[in-house]
């Protein structure tokens, strides 16, 4: 049965911590759970302890839907990498999540804000070799103890492109999963539906992340950076009229697929600007309105 979760960026934002920084945990979480989410992904703000950790998201009547690593094997072996992702591995069992969500960031620009997108790093096919290797190696890790490790594709980062994402796909496997992102997707220059249909068998995990064209058009003609875009309204939630991403036809590919993975209703947006309970009401019910009508709930 696929379940409809949120991100804690929309209240308080993961890579430019000053957005919603004045926003305790409390809220958010009373927030989430009034909206209608069942889950909530990991964040900053969170309890370390893993024991107060899932105490907290009960009490709210909330699952923890996935944790995150950022990656540093492009100047980490292996052998150093296991160790140190191993607190997320043991975070997400005790608290009662089964997937793991990593990205490369070793190298990575998205929370730079002085740093324009089109500075972004790129792979030689020579590390793209040794990167792969070391991803399965490391997904292979987190199978062998029960917990699904998805790879996130993210602006700034050495996997944007459609053509990164193609080469991640098949340098890997079959042990790395794809977190499948919308909005990313669209920001990072792909068509959503062609992209999550080319790799669908691949996806355990996927974020419902919206797109503004204006802001989007704009953050490439002046060559932002990721938070200077984030600023400027580019992403959004699912529901909302200014978006462009096609959900209903990606609800479609997901329940044609059996998937029974977490929908994670995701925007990284100023909450200043933008009230997280308004705009994460309005993803969830669009996102529930459109996982009935396609059969994505079992």
């Amino acid at each position: 049965m696929t379940r409809i979760a949120t991100a804690p960026s929309a209240w308080s934002n993961e890579d430019d911590r000053a957005l919603g920084a004045d926003i305790d945990l409390e809220t958010c979480l009373t927030q989430a759970a009034e909206a209608g989410f069942e889950g909530i992904e990991d964040g900053y703000k969170f309890p370390q302890d893993s024991g107060e950790l899932k105490a907290t998201l009960e009490r709210h009547g909330l699952s923890l839907a996935a944790v995150s690593h950022g990656l540093h094997l492009l100047d980490r072996s292996v052998e150093d990498e296991r160790e140190a992702m191993q607190p997320a591995i043991d975070r997400a069992k005790a608290a009662g999540a089964d997937v793991v969500i990593v990205k490369e960031v070793s190298n990575a620009i998205f929370d730079k804000a002085d740093t324009p997108l089109s500075r972004k790093p790129e792979l030689t096919s020579q590390d793209w070799d040794s990167f792969g290797l070391k991803l399965e190696q490391i997904a292979t890790h987190c199978a062998d103890q029960g917990v699904t490790c998805v790879y996130h594709h993210y602006m700034g980062t050495v996997v944007q492109t459609p053509d990164e994402i193609d080469r991640l796909v098949m340098e890997t496997g079959p042990n790395l999963h794809l977190l499948f992102d919308t909005a990313q997707c669209y920001f990072g220059g792909g068509d959503p539906v062609q992209l999550l249909t080319r790799h669908m068998p691949r996806v355990r995990h996927f974020h419902a992340g919206n797109i503004r064209v204006s802001p989007m058009a704009k953050a490439r003609m002046n060559d932002m950076s990721l938070p200077q875009a984030v600023k400027s309204g580019v992403f959004t939630v699912p529901g909302d009229r200014d978006g462009s991403v096609d959900f209903k036809t990606c609800l479609n590919l997901l329940q044609a697929s059996n998937y029974a993975g977490w929908v994670v209703c995701t925007a990284g947006q100023d909450p200043a600007e933008r009230d997280p309970a308004k705009f994460q009401t309005m993803g969830q019910q669009t996102l529930r309105d459109l996982v009935g009508a396609t059969g994505v709930a079992a």
